[in-house]
């Protein structure tokens, strides 16, 4: 490490948070016009693809990409660099095994799985999706074991590169099949699925635009990887330190994976059931059509989009912090623990409350900008957005909370968190779904309800191993009182802005006017501290323009909690 220039931790996750906001705008440029000019039964062909892929993804590379950043870290921690090779070069061809595997079953079984979520009409757009499985899977290695070295950089170029590559080639092969497909050739499918032949391709090559993307980004991340490699020769040559056996590390990978991976595959898993559940509770209880409850179906799956936009935001700091706080409890420094976990944790709430409260406030003008050209599917979203966006922040604390637990090495105790409020979740899917009056409404209502549980299970836990973090408590009032004016502010404002333009027009100023509103009252309220605000680029000039003065150390962050000790001495 001392001959390598390392990105800080908020430093690399500002790098994966500028790539991720370039790839959540272009995500809505490929979903938003799919959503505006495919029918919605075909839409639900393509949201029940994504969810059933979202389980087998899950399944190949949720796990081992966190245990390589992990493992890969705390090497690099500690001046290991031909161990920190070596693990990539086990979980290489892991990841490689595991893809190829997930991506055949996908394949093979694509009329079984879509039956399975009594959707069977899905079946084309689960094998169109199949290859990504497979270069995703290589993608997570190379991204682990860089995200372990804590260089952002690959991570943030290649999402970048997927996004740009999905648009062009997802929307221009949609475009194609809308525009050449629809004749007589394919009058029988028509037939069968119920929807235009035009609009059920679409789908499908909408799909397969996201394959395409996926293989140029494992592309980019090979050839980097390669060149890595070359640079790497003269230092790993003069690394003498003992290397564990290709066996002893792929059980650790497996051993530490595991946990991980059925904890994030929990939360795939529990929107592909409730989908199940959905499905079959409107058809069954509530007495709708197929094509009434594929509809309801589509528009649940465009408020699970906009749902998951500030989310995503946060897992880079998830991704930035489990290798910074793995090598600072192998080095033992428990000031850098308490002050990167404090940190993370300030940051995601102070991104995912005014989401919260952003989305909940301004979900219907919103989904009427971003679903125009099908107003009716705008009005069914925009309840349903407002519900699950009370949930962003329940949500956004699982991916950093997680990294947390992960870290101090206690993996299965989010598992066990998620797994009980999966149970809450489907319990409550189940019965409000079977209500016609509440229908797709019930699975938002249960999204809120599982989340809280879960996000109190893990701060729960979290206390357990740092009982001198931040009390979240007490960061989160001043970020709720900040979120609460610039709502009320905002809202205002786009109520004003109205009676002289459309409401179109009017959201987004309002949007920005909601941005500064709250960027000053973090600052008035004292949200944000000096040490947040240094870590970012520039940081002290940002905090000397803010008057951000930087605040004593608590005693109690002064010395190491015996506990605490004995923790980290077990994890070495």
């Amino acid at each position: 490490m001392a001959q390598e220039k390392k990105q800080s931790f908020m430093k690399g996750a500002a790098i994966l948070s500028a790539s991720t906001l370039l790839v959540k705008i272009l995500g809505l440029l490929f979903s938003i016009p799919l959503a505006n000019f495919i029918d919605t039964a075909a839409m639900s062909y393509f949201y029940t693809a994504y969810d059933i892929f979202a389980v087998f993804l899950m399944l190949s590379t949720a796990g081992l990409p966190v245990a390589v950043s992990r493992m890969v870290g705390a090497a690099y921690a500690q001046g290991r660099r031909k161990e920190a090779d070596r693990v990539f070069s086990v979980a290489f061809w892991l990841f490689f095994t595991i893809g190829l595997a997930g991506a055949l079953v996908m394949v093979f079984c694509a009329d079984q799985i879509a039956g399975f979520y009594n959707n069977p009409r899905a079946n084309y757009a689960i094998i169109a999706l199949a290859p990504t499985l497979f270069f995703l899977s290589i993608m997570s290695a190379l991204r682990g074991y860089f995200q372990g070295r804590s260089n952002m950089v690959p991570t943030a170029v290649s999402q970048s590169i997927e996004a740009v590559t999905k648009v062009i080639v997802g929307i221009g092969l949609a475009v194609l099949t809308l525009q050449y497909f629809d004749s007589f050739l394919l009058e029988g499918v028509a037939a069968v699925t119920g929807v235009s032949p035009g609009d059920f391709w679409a789908s499908v090559g909408a799909i397969v635009g996201v394959s395409v993307s996926a293989f140029l980004g494992m592309l980019y991340l090979v050839f980097y990887k390669l060149r890595q490699k070359r640079r790497d020769r003269a230092s790993l040559s003069q690394d003498s330190s003992p290397t564990p056996s290709r066996q002893e590390l792929l059980a650790l990978l497996v051993r530490f994976a595991v946990p991980i991976t059925l904890g994030s595959c929990f939360l795939s898993i529990l929107d592909s059931v409730d989908s199940a559940v959905i499905m079959e509770r409107l058809q069954t209880a509530a007495g709708f059509s197929q094509e009434a409850s594929e509809s309801l179906r589509a528009v649940l799956g465009h408020a699970r989009k906009f749902f998951d936009l500030p989310g995503a935001f946060v897992i880079p700091i998830a991704n930035s912090l489990l290798p910074a706080l793995s090598g600072a409890i192998a080095s033992r420094d428990q000031r850098s623990v308490d002050n990167i976990s404090s940190v993370s944790m300030r940051v995601t709430l102070l991104i995912s409350i005014p989401a919260s409260v952003g989305m909940a406030v301004f979900a219907e003008p919103i989904c009427s900008l971003l679903l125009a050209g099908n107003p009716a599917a705008a009005l069914d979203t925009a309840p349903l957005l407002s519900m699950l966006s009370v949930a962003i922040a329940f949500n956004a604390t699982l991916y950093t909370g997680n990294a947390i637990l992960q870290s101090f090495g206690r993996p299965v105790i989010p598992v066990v968190n998620m797994a009980v409020g999966g149970v809450l979740k489907i319990a409550l899917s189940y019965v409000l779904a079977g209500i016609p009056e509440i229908n797709a409404m019930g699975s938002a209502i249960s999204t809120v309800a599982s989340y809280f549980l879960i996000m109190v299970l893990n701060f729960i836990a979290i206390r357990g191993s740092l009982p001198n973090m931040d009390s979240v408590a007490g960061t989160c009032l001043p970020i709720l009182l900040s979120s609460g004016v610039m709502g009320a502010l905002s809202y205002g404002v786009y109520w004003a802005l109205c009676l002289v333009a459309s409401p179109r027009l009017a959201l987004l100023p309002a949007i920005v006017v909601a941005v500064a509103i709250y960027a000053v009252c973090i600052v008035v309220f004292r949200a944000v501290t000096y040490d947040d605000v240094v870590m970012l680029p520039k940081g002290e000039t940002l905090a000397r323009m803010l008057k951000v003065k930087k605040k004593a150390r608590p005693r109690h962050m002064r010395r190491k909690p015996r506990r605490i000790q004995k923790r980290m001495h077990h994890l070495r």
